[in-house]
């Protein structure tokens, strides 16, 4: 059974649906193929863990669209979340 969600095929991240330890099988499916992958780290339920190899600078997709910038580079099974990824997003004043 899955213990992550991928909603898009470009996603770099899978969210959580159960709590993972480090060096838990985490199991998602994208596009119709099961794929496991094993934490590197502790991930809380609805934390994000990389499914692909993320450079620092690369943006970082869930959902179909990007949520963030790498600010350092991200290893397959690593937990991300703000200590690795920052907003790029444009805060408009007036």
């Amino acid at each position: 059974m899955n213990n992550a969600k991928i909603i898009d095929e470009r996603d770099s991240v899978a969210t959580m649906i159960e709590n993972v330890k480090k060096g838990d099988v985490v199991k998602f499916t994208i596009s119709g193929v099961q794929k496991e992958i094993i934490a590197m780290d502790d991930i809380p339920l609805y934390h994000k863990i990389a499914i692909n190899e993320i450079k620092k600078g690369d943006m970082v997709t869930k959902y179909g669209e990007y949520i963030g910038e790498a600010s350092a580079d991200i290893k397959v099974g690593e937990h991300v979340h703000v200590h690795n990824i920052m907003s790029v997003r444009k805060i408009v004043t007036d």
